[in-house]
């Protein structure tokens, strides 16, 4: 089913916000739960039901993060937010310092539990609504100190996530990336062919592997010496990348084999876009006065067939590249 709106999901639990929300979400329905109840013990109705908004907005999306791995950031945005900004107002104005206290734990959550820009956002319409009530109902020397260190806050805590989201950025890279070329490495092959096949087959787009490999490689490492072969492998990786498009994917799958998915593209159309790299390849002279070749075979992808069945067929069809002489190409 399709989402519409706000309930569209922003990210799944291997997310650090998506983990981040969860966590945040569980910590706060065991602690605001009881104050619900006892706001409304106490005859506070529209605190009460402040409280509670936030609780049922905490516990559908922990719900959805944990069970479906869906994070739902729009609705956090434009439900949580608001609930929390009304609960505090409210607060504020019936109990004074205690209210201005939970301020501080608010500003820093919403960067735990939103993405940065929207996080932004969330911290600004908290200042500029309690700045106002502050005045009102703390003496002025006071209120200024701690609006000073509610605005700090919100801002060290704006650099911390943006720090920590720089550096989980990284580590996806790096963990992704083949340090030697720059290519996809396979720890991403899986899952992206299963979703070019699934893709494939509700749209009709024809996709194809060509799989590469770099003939008598172990001849140039054992004659040149591996940083020779390291070097011809960089220098084909980066060939192979400035031929193909954006919307094609490029993977180093070890040593000195690689492969290309090529989306919109035909059996007919991925064997000239391998001949061009084929052709390309051996005009490079990587290694002076020796060529430097490569073998490649093309398949298109079969509907009825699984993405394992369609990468064993290019495998096969660079088997028959090297089998028929190399410096081929073969579909």
């Amino acid at each position: 089913m399709r989402n519409i709106g706000f309930l569209k999901p922003q990210d799944s639990t291997d997310d650090f916000l998506g983990k981040s929300f969860l966590g945040v979400a569980c910590v706060s329905l065991v602690l605001l739960t009881p104050f619900s109840i006892n706001n409304f013990v106490q005859g506070r109705y529209a605190m009460g039901f402040g409280s509670v908004l936030i609780t049922c907005i905490l516990a559908f999306n922990a719900w959805s993060t944990a069970r479906h791995n869906r994070y739902y950031a729009t609705l956090t945005l434009l439900g949580l937010v608001p609930s929390i900004l009304f609960f505090l107002a409210l607060s504020i104005k019936t109990q004074g310092m205690i209210g201005v206290f939970w301020c501080y734990p608010a500003a820093v959550t919403f960067y735990f539990i939103l993405p940065e820009r929207k996080a932004w956002f969330a911290n600004a319409a908290l200042l500029i609504l309690i700045l106002p009530l502050v005045w009102q109902v703390i003496e002025p020397r006071l209120a200024t100190r701690l609006i000073a260190t509610l605005t700090m806050i919100s801002i060290l805590s704006g650099i911390f996530i943006r720090v920590i989201s720089e550096q989980q950025q990284t580590l996806k890279r790096q963990a992704v990336t083949d340090p030697l070329t720059g290519l996809l490495n396979r720890t991403l092959l899986p899952d992206t062919l299963a979703q070019t096949h699934a893709q494939s087959r509700r749209t009709g787009t024809p996709v194809t592997l060509v799989t590469l490999d770099i003939d008598f490689f172990k001849a140039i490492n054992d004659s040149f010496g591996h940083d020779v072969g390291d070097r011809v492998i960089q220098e084909i990786s980066q060939l192979v990348l400035s031929r193909i498009r954006l919307a094609d994917r490029a993977f180093r799958l070890g040593g000195e084999e690689f492969l290309v998915l090529l989306h919109g593209t035909s059996a007919p159309e991925a064997r000239q876009v391998a001949e061009e790299l084929r052709g390309a390849i051996a005009q490079l002279q990587s290694i002076p006065d020796y060529p430097v070749t490569v073998s490649a075979g093309v398949a298109e992808l079969q509907l009825s067939e699984s993405w394992q069945a369609w990468m064993k067929r290019s495998d096969e069809s660079l088997y028959r590249a090297k089998q028929s002489g190399r410096n081929r190409v073969e579909v």
